[in-house]
């Protein structure tokens, strides 16, 4: 190589090294600027392991009067070392496998996960540890922004170096929320099973670790079915992970029906601030700050409706098979401003509202609804004789077949042979596609017994689904949150309105309301008719398990429900048209201002009444 070449080559090469020098300088230099940003606003973390207490949560209504505080569920702050060792492996078992080997973000863990979630084409595992759960969800915002996702790894390896792998696990425990407005293993250990943590079982730590995923969805309150499965989950990773043995497994699993839950006395609001509850973490995150949240709630509207509810069961439900009942209203906003889950709440927190119940010919409305979108008209004939579908002959209530009746007819009377054609000539799907975009989440079978309401659908779902007939087609998405502020005022959350989303058409939504006006003039609902425009539609199940009536007048839809929790039919007088149909219409009154809310001393008497009524029957049964 030539002098001249070697010189050019030698200064091509100096400049290459001089770019990557300056590169790695630049480089450096921005990344220690980035890191100076996510850092400086990063949580005060000292004294973690002690702080017992969280934030208070006071819920107040839309009009500012205090419905609800929690902060009673906040108990002792205990250590890992002070529970059974099962409480803590559980937790560990199902949430954070590797917990004991990483050192705050886990690698192989996040590789793991990202794999699955390719292979499945869709995100069903996730790679975040025990730790940086403790860093997202207890000091940090709930934004899914990059510097937060900074922040969360850089304080993950912070709090590993700080901590030691016991602590950390107690830190955890003592302030994650397990739902029901318990914070902490403590807290969780005394709402759903009225003892310390220290004296929990094998099950019921594994069942407290599964609701950790999810509050709401592994609920023992709402989702009990779910719950139960995703212990067994737990116990089973448990075993897999050699926490406990095979026989330890069995034997928990036996434990199963022998689990009580504790009644803790609250008023009437609990229902639905304990629903709300569960939005509030969503929405805004719960820190160590006391919070204020506005609710959409009206103290009057929920007043009366416990006070109805309360008095159609003392007077009319028990003594006609029936323990239970819920009541749901939405303004057209979707803003929820009653919601009772059941007689009591001191005796069942159980949320009727929220529970999957079959709501019969009530579902038929997105049937007709589906019809009309396929090309039908109200005034249509469709036949009434009777139909066999397999071995399944739908029967018709109290209707003597005439050959064919029009639409109008078949939806007033609630003729079910009617409406099982429709569901065969626009098919099911087509049914299913009109309820989901009108809210409904639970999954609707696809036989034409669901055609006649034979699946689950909880209350507020319904409720909402019918009133986008009132909003003349627009979807209706109820929520219970105005706004969530701190103490000194400082703004977390405001509720927005929002984009309004046609769900049906204008004119699929006047024939519905047509006909659900001549429902309640002419038809099963006339118990329910007050003396305004009102629309609406009955619900039975079979052997009158579940009796509903669902409808709208002026501002509000409301939806009624009245049966068991253990699903036992009630007296088969006992229809949608009747009780749910004169608690509606004694709701609607008060609520229009055609008739005196309830004073609060009836609501009271009608809950002492209730227990002392229970008290009696158990003496009776005891002295048979």
């Amino acid at each position: 190589m030539s002098r001249k070449k070697r010189k050019l080559f030698s200064g091509s090469r100096r400049r290459f090294y001089n770019f990557l020098i300056s590169s790695v300088i630049f480089s450096f230099v921005i990344g220690f600027f980035v890191f100076l940003f996510c850092i400086h606003d990063m949580p005060d973390l000292d004294n973690l392991e002690t702080k017992g207490r969280r934030a208070s949560i006071i819920f107040e209504s839309y009009d500012g009067e205090s419905i609800a505080a929690y902060g009673d569920l906040f108990r002792n702050v205990v250590k890992v070392d002070q529970l059974p060792k099962y409480v803590g492996n559980a937790v560990i078992a199902i949430e954070d496998r590797r917990f004991h080997q990483h050192c705050g973000v886990d690698l192989l863990g996040i590789a793991r996960a990202m794999w699955t979630n390719i292979v499945n084409r869709r995100i069903v595992q996730g790679g975040s540890t025990l730790t940086q759960q403790l860093a997202k969800n207890l000091f940090l915002s709930q934004s899914k922004a990059l510097k937060r996702k900074i922040q969360e790894l850089i304080l993950a390896l912070w709090l590993e170096r700080k901590f030691s792998k016991k602590q950390i696990l107690s830190i955890y425990l003592n302030r994650v929320y397990f739902g029901g407005g318990a914070y902490g293993i403590d807290a969780a250990a005394y709402r759903f099973f009225g003892k310390k943590a220290t004296q929990l079982t094998l099950y019921e730590a594994a069942k407290l670790a599964g609701v950790l995923k999810s509050p709401a969805a592994y609920s023992p309150f709402y989702n009990a079915d779910k719950s139960d499965d995703r212990t067994a989950l737990v116990l089973a990773s448990m075993a897999e992970s050699g926490y406990i043995s095979e026989n330890d497994m069995k034997e928990a699993l036996l434990e199963k029906e022998r689990l009580s839950r504790l009644s803790i006395p609250m008023d009437e609001n609990r229902y639905f601030t304990d629903w709300s509850l569960e939005q509030v973490q969503e929405l805004a995150g719960i820190g160590d700050e006391d919070l204020v949240v506005r609710t959409t709630l009206d103290s009057k509207l929920q007043k009366n409706a416990t006070y109805i509810i309360r008095r159609v069961l003392n007077e009319h439900g028990f003594k006609n098979g029936a323990s239970q009942m819920a009541l749901v209203a939405l303004d057209k906003t979707g803003a929820v401003r009653a919601m009772v889950g059941g007689h009591t709440y001191s005796t069942s927190q159980y949320n009727r509202a929220l529970a999957l119940r079959s709501f019969g010919s009530a579902f038929k409305y997105f049937v007709f609804l589906a019809a009309l979108e396929n090309g039908m008209d109200i005034y249509d004939n469709v036949s009434d004789m009777p139909i066999t579908i397999g071995n399944w002959s739908p029967k018709n209530y109290h209707h003597k077949s005439v050959g064919s009746v029009t639409l109008l007819e078949a939806f007033v009377k609630s003729i079910n042979t009617c409406a099982v054609r429709l569901a065969q000539k626009v098919g099911m799907n087509a049914i299913i596609n009109v309820a989901e975009r009108l809210g409904i989440t639970s999954e609707i079978g696809r036989n034409f017994a669901s055609a006649l309401g034979a699946g689950g659908v909880n209350l507020l779902e319904m409720t909402s689904a019918y009133g986008a007939a009132m909003n003349d087609g627009i979807k209706m998405s109820p929520f219970g949150i105005i706004s969530i502020r701190t103490q000194k005022g400082k703004v977390l959350y405001r509720a927005h309105q929002k984009k309004s989303v046609r769900a049906i058409s204008r004119g699929d939504s006047e024939k519905m309301k047509i006909m659900m006006k001549a429902l309640m003039e002419h038809g099963t609902g006339k118990r329910a008719k007050i003396p305004v425009d009102c629309y609406g539609k009955t619900g039975t199940s079979n052997d009158s398990r579940d009796a509903s009536f669902i409808g709208f007048a002026g501002p509000l839809v409301t939806g009624v429900w009245i049966g068991n929790d253990d699903n036992s039919p009630m007296n088969q007088k006992i229809t949608g048209g009747v009780l749910p149909a004169i608690a509606w219409r004694e709701f609607m009154m008060a609520a229009l201002g055609h008739k005196k809310s309830a004073p609060e001393t009836q609501i009271r008497m009608e809950a002492v009444y209730a227990k002392s009524r229970s008290k009696r029957r158990r003496l009776k049964s005891l002295l048979e």
